[in-house]
């Protein structure tokens, strides 16, 4: 059903990317190597050839990314690992202590390939140009950063919640929000969930079974996998909603809001 409007070369490539991610996967699970390294073999190479398909999106999915991974990212990660949310394996100086700078890299691929995938496959790449709406998604963005940086060097205790306390505010309410507004856009954004909730499910299966990754913190639904906690909260907020807000967010702020 969801492969229906994916004309036979489409259907080919994205199997293609997926059979990558497997096949990436098991070579890490057999040479364990550091989490930084897992991610320059499992998650770049099919970033990469899914943007060089790309033709009119580019320039605006790379600003979009960077804007995203160099004001958003780090204050996120630093909330999140202030309640233990995750940990990671880290081989890199820590800014703060506590962000790991190996989830940068893995936060810019996080936009940067949801968005190629979803321009691709979804949108049809057909917009250039960035929107003007853009520059206030920028603001917020400042603006998160500045509250979270401060409050993290003034009253550190107001960031210690909990893993869904944080989603709620970080992404729960942001994405009620476009989509209230916007819910054609949650029928876009279907595909691009399944496809990287797969992606994201079987890299960190394997991370968590090679200690690249692990969960530290309290959570609602907690179970385990190879005697490790692994909690469902991660799969309902990182699979089925982080995908559905990002593309929202894209699509309002920076494309065309179609």
């Amino acid at each position: 059903m969801l492969l229906k409007t994916l004309n036979k070369e489409k259907r080919i490539k994205l199997f293609g990317l997926l059979s990558y991610v497997f096949i990436a996967c098991l070579v890490v699970l057999f040479i364990k190597p550091y989490y930084f390294f897992s991610i320059l073999i499992v998650l770049v190479p099919p970033s990469i050839v899914n943007f060089v398909w790309l033709k009119r999106s580019k320039w605006k999915i790379m600003i979009f990314s960077l804007a995203a991974t160099l004001i958003f990212a780090p204050p996120v990660e630093l909330a999140l690992r202030m309640v233990d949310a995750w940990d990671v394996q880290s081989i890199f100086y820590r800014p703060f202590g506590l962000i790991p700078l190996e989830n940068m890299l893995f936060a810019f691929l996080n936009f940067f390939w949801a968005l190629a995938f979803y321009e691709y496959f979804v949108d049809r790449d057909t917009k250039r140009g960035v929107s003007p709406r853009f520059k206030y998604l920028v603001d917020l963005f400042i603006v998160f950063a500045v509250i979270v940086f401060g409050l993290f060097a003034f009253t550190p205790d107001l960031l210690k919640t909990s893993y869904m306390g944080m989603s709620v505010i970080i992404l729960i309410i942001p994405a009620l929000l476009i989509f209230w507004q916007n819910p054609h856009l949650l029928r876009k954004s279907i595909l691009p969930t399944v496809f990287f909730a797969i992606v994201f499910f079987v890299y960190e299966i394997v991370s968590l079974k090679i200690g690249s990754w692990w969960w530290p913190g309290e959570y609602l639904l907690p179970t385990h996998i190879f005697g490790k906690v692994f909690p469902i909260d991660d799969v309902v907020i990182w699979y089925f909603l982080s995908t559905p807000a990002l593309i929202g967010g894209y699509e309002y702020f920076a494309d065309d809001d179609q």
